[in-house]
Parts: C-alpha cells; structure tokens; sequence
C-alpha cells in the first residue's frame, strides 16, 4: 500500500504504531509495523475490525496472530477472493464439459442406431419388419430428442449459474474499490476512475482538477470522544462531500481522515468555488455527540486543489494538491488553497 501523508502525520502514526509494537512485545519487523501503520492511521477498515474485535475481547495479540491479520487482510485479501471465483469458475466449466461430453455421446450412439435402421430398410421384405423398424426409428429419434432437451436444461441451469458468479465478481470488485466505513471509492477505486478521466481528458482536451481534503485536528476528536466518535464524523463528512457534489463528481476516501475529490471538465476556478461549497456547509452544520447531545464544536477541512496537465502521472498531480494542502494547514486550516498559491 501506498503512503502519501505529510512528514508530520506519518511521524505520528509511526510512533502510534511503535506503541502498540511494544505494548505487545512484538518484534519490530516489517509485518508488525506494516499491520499497526494501517491500524492507527485508519487505512484498512476490514484490518481495523479484525483487531478491535480481539481488543475487545481481550484476545491475544502475538506474532502469530499479527501475521495472520497480515496475510488476510494486507497481502492476501484479494487473493483469497480470486481464488475462491477461481474455484467456482473450474467446478462450472468441468460441469458443463461433462453435460456436453454425456450428450455428444448419447447423440453418436442413437446416430448410429439409426444408421443401422437405415441400412435395415433395404432388407425389410414385410409390414411387420418395416413396422418394427419404424417404432425402433421412433424410440431412438424420441431418445435422441429427449437426450438434447436435458443438455438444453442443463446448459440453463449453468448459464443462470454464470450469471450469479457474474453477480458475485461484480460485487467483488465493487467491494475491493469501496471503502468499508464510507461507502466512498477507496484509494485504488480512485485510480481505476483517475486512469478513464485522464483517458477521457486527452481525447475530449478538457481539462479536470482534483481536490485533496483533510479533516482539522481530527486526532483531537478521536482523543476526546473516542473513536466510534471519529468514525462516525468520518461517515458524515463523506455524506456531506457526495451532497455537495455533481453526479460525475468523484470522491473517495484516500486514507484516514483524507479525502480525495475529482472534478472532470473543471478548472482551478470551478473546482475553488466547490470548495468553498464544502465548507460553506460545514460552517452551518451542528456536530453534536448522538447519545449526550453534548457539542463536538466546530468541524472544519483544509483542502487543496490541483489542475491537471495533460499526460502528466497521478502521482505529480496528487503531490501538488497535496503540497497545497499542507500550505492551507501551515496558514492555519479551514481554508482552501491551489497550486496557483504555492
């Protein structure tokens, strides 16, 4: 997984990361590391589960375990879903073969029975050998029909079979692209999206902008209210993003409190004033804590905005949108600044 936070932000997670390493007496090590970055820094919603749920139930936490978590939910997550559709897709294709192979040879043995009947009319000197062959001619024909009626059937079952396992690889890949507490594209829905508007922009020659948004002082929030708390404001700013913005609007969650926002056919301009439609809304709304009715105080996002230039990669774009909203947080948050102003 790819790491894009400021200087700053990283130090925090690492040392957050360290603590729970030490916590547990756990060898310092690429895996253990890898595991709790994306724990603390909210990366890897299906990971932070994992490990809440045996903190909860005060589980053991050994380097056993953390490999494990690793396996399933760093390295090997897609892995595992590939290869179960995998699976699927081998057992329907040796069922089908079998259907067809079974017919093929039901349909050369009463071809050849009715190749002898045929060599047997020449022979046939009175009504009842005629007669008898013809019913035989009529047994087999019938044999014949009846053998492609259940290939038919079977070919239905397995073609409705195909279209759940259709089902079932869209919903995968929907799922692998949608962050888990959001809803949201994730990071790599994102640059699936990113890669078909970067194409659409060189043929259209229209250009785009991108807006990086950073919730303010979102680790105070988890500090003091807990992070049900946190994740529950995660979940109402990206409400709050896809209320404000177009339908072809793109926004997705990047990593923890970060959200990445694109804007096709929009310049520097249009993408500034959707900003400030964003925090114009902010500004109104009352964050109040669910069970209490106690005030959060106010919630606020620093953003930055970034044009792209044509055939220039992802990550040149994303770096100054990113340099832009380390330059709003510098002036004091709350605010949206473009690369115009770096």
């Amino acid at each position: 997984m790819a790491y894009l936070e400021e200087r700053n932000k990283a130090g925090e997670y690492l040392r957050l990361a360290l603590t729970y390493i030490a916590k547990y007496n756990l060898p310092a090590n690429p895996v253990n590391y890898t595991v709790w970055y994306e724990y603390v820094a909210g990366k890897n919603m299906k990971l932070k589960k994992a490990i809440d749920a045996s903190l909860d139930a005060a589980g053991p936490i050994s380097a056993d375990n953390v490999e494990s978590l690793y396996q399933k939910y760093v390295a090997d997550g897609d892995r595992i879903v590939i290869s179960k559709l995998l699976t699927k897709i081998a057992l329907m294709l040796k069922d089908i073969t079998g259907h067809v192979l079974e017919t093929e040879g039901d349909l050369a043995g009463h071809g050849q029975n009715l190749g002898e009947l045929a060599n047997q009319i020449s022979e046939a000197h009175n009504y009842n050998q005629i007669k008898g062959i013809v019913d035989q001619m009529i047994v087999e024909t019938k044999e014949l029909v009846d053998s492609g009626k259940r290939l038919q059937t079977r070919m239905k079952i397995s073609s409705e079979d195909l279209k759940q396992l259709q089902q079932e690889l869209e919903k995968s890949q929907q799922e692998a692209q949608t962050d888990a507490l959001t809803s949201l594209l994730n990071k790599r829905g994102f640059e699936k999206r990113f890669e078909l508007e970067r194409i659409r922009a060189k043929q259209n020659e229209t250009p785009f902008s991108i807006i990086m948004v950073d919730i303010d002082h979102f680790k105070k929030v988890n500090d003091t209210f807990g992070h049900l708390v946190g994740d529950s404001l995660l979940k109402s700013v990206a409400n709050i993003l896809k209320s404000q913005l177009r339908k072809n609007d793109i926004a997705s969650r990047y990593g923890g409190e970060e959200f990445l926002i694109l804007l096709p056919e929009t310049g520097i301009k249009g993408a500034k004033a959707a900003a400030q439609k964003i925090r114009d809304t902010l500004a109104v709304k009352e964050w109040k804590l669910k069970e209490t009715g106690e005030t959060m105080g106010k919630i606020t996002v620093s953003m930055g905005i970034a044009l792209y230039k044509l055939n220039e990669p992802e990550e040149a774009l994303i770096k100054r949108a990113d340099d832009a909203l380390y330059l709003a947080k510098n002036r004091g948050r709350d605010q949206s600044i473009t690369e115009e102003e770096l």
